[in-house]
């Protein structure tokens, strides 16, 4: 075939003549053949597929057999300038990743406990609603459970787990997850 060597010496003319990327025996850099290299390289593709295909996601893929619903409760703590108007009952809610949780079915916003001091310098709890509120969210979704916990919105959540929420007017990065009920259990 005569097209090669002449693709060889017109790659080695557009780098100066000191450097042949395909040689008159077909070899890239005059190391290694081609056919070899796609050889290799679709031997690496189909042990990744099979890796894939074989290997099971760590979040199970939910489908409409095994999902169920499940009430979350949030707890966002001591959010500064909190007003009830930044969440709303119905509104969705999101991970910051932009993946749907479910809908808000209820809210409840309680002074965040803080510590304050007395005259004799006793240490007391203090409660100020105009420092910081502590805002429990409660939030209805379908998840699959699963033994390890409830895979939902592209992840495994578990109770105590940390989990960046928010809705169109409101964010969390400190949401905890309090409790989880799944129906019928």
């Amino acid at each position: 075939m005569e097209c090669a060597p002449w693709l060889a010496h017109q790659f080695a003319g557009c780098l100066g003549g000191h450097v042949q990327i395909i040689d008159e025996k077909y070899r890239l850099f005059g190391v290694i053949n081609l056919i070899d290299l796609a050889v290799v390289l679709a031997v690496l593709a189909g042990g990744f597929a099979v890796y894939k295909v074989l290997t099971p996601s760590a979040v199970p893929t939910a489908n409409a057999r095994n999902t169920k619903t499940i009430e979350y409760v949030f707890l966002c703590p001591n959010v500064r300038e909190y007003s009830p108007s930044q969440v709303r009952l119905g509104d969705p809610i999101y991970k910051t990743s932009g993946k749907l949780i479910g809908k808000i079915t209820a809210i409840r916003a309680t002074p965040t406990p803080g510590d304050a001091w007395d005259v004799t310098g006793r240490k007391i709890a203090h409660f100020s609603s105009t420092i910081a509120t502590d805002v429990y969210i409660t939030v209805v979704g379908e998840g699959q459970p699963t033994t390890t916990g409830v895979a939902a919105a592209d992840v495994l959540m578990h109770a105590n787990q940390l989990m960046p929420i928010m809705t169109s007017t409101f964010q969390s990065e400190l949401a905890t997850i309090v409790s989880m009920k799944i129906a019928g259990e």
